[in-house]
């Protein structure tokens, strides 16, 4: 996608240039258009053509949605400075704005990070797994590092078995495994120093 931006391309661009472009839909343009973050030129038949900066905030608006950022957000940076009465104004709003997203940054960053030593804690009991010949069941394997330490990593909660038994009515026979409680997950604590 990256080496299609850096193309050279017309200076003018229609809507589904854009969205195959960006790897979207031309709804999409159309909506960040809708929300004041992209202001193409139009023909006089109506054809909306998109200039290069129209390009350049288009990808930036989409990227940071892309990472979670609110649209909202991206609207306020997006129009910051239009109707400001001064330099002075404009900076200001966008600095505070600026703030904002920083903190939002830095609260997705601890989550991401929290999320990266969980999965490393996940993959170290999985690998325990690797010359393991059973079913990966409590039935099975009633010692599986992955279910017994089920609580020391949420992605080993995602991907373990329910544990869920059909009631015996169901199957016609009694029950050969009890269902297992379920366990509570602990939040992976943030580290730090």
């Amino acid at each position: 996608m990256d080496d299609a931006k850096s193309r050279p391309r017309p200076a003018l661009m229609k809507v589904g240039e854009v969205a195959k472009l960006f790897g979207t839909t031309a709804r999409t343009v159309l909506y960040y258009e809708e929300q004041g973050i992209i202001s193409p030129r139009r023909t006089a038949g109506g054809t909306r053509l998109y200039a290069e900066i129209d390009l350049t905030r288009f990808d930036v608006a989409y990227r940071m949605a892309s990472l979670g950022i609110p649209l909202a957000i991206v609207r306020d940076v997006a129009r910051a400075r239009s109707g400001a009465a001064s330099g002075d104004e404009a900076g200001r709003r966008l600095c505070a704005i600026v703030d904002g997203l920083k903190s939002h940054v830095d609260r997705q960053i601890r989550s991401l990070e929290g999320l990266r030593e969980d999965l490393d804690r996940g993959q170290t009991l999985a690998r325990q797994c690797w010359d393991c010949p059973n079913p990966p069941t409590r039935s099975t394997c009633p010692d599986c590092p992955c279910d017994v330490y089920v609580d020391r990593s949420r992605i080993l909660a995602l991907s373990c078995e329910s544990q869920r038994v059909e009631p015996p009515q169901a199957r016609g026979a009694p029950a050969a495994v009890a269902p297992a409680r379920s366990r509570p997950l602990r939040r992976a604590a943030r580290r730090t120093g």
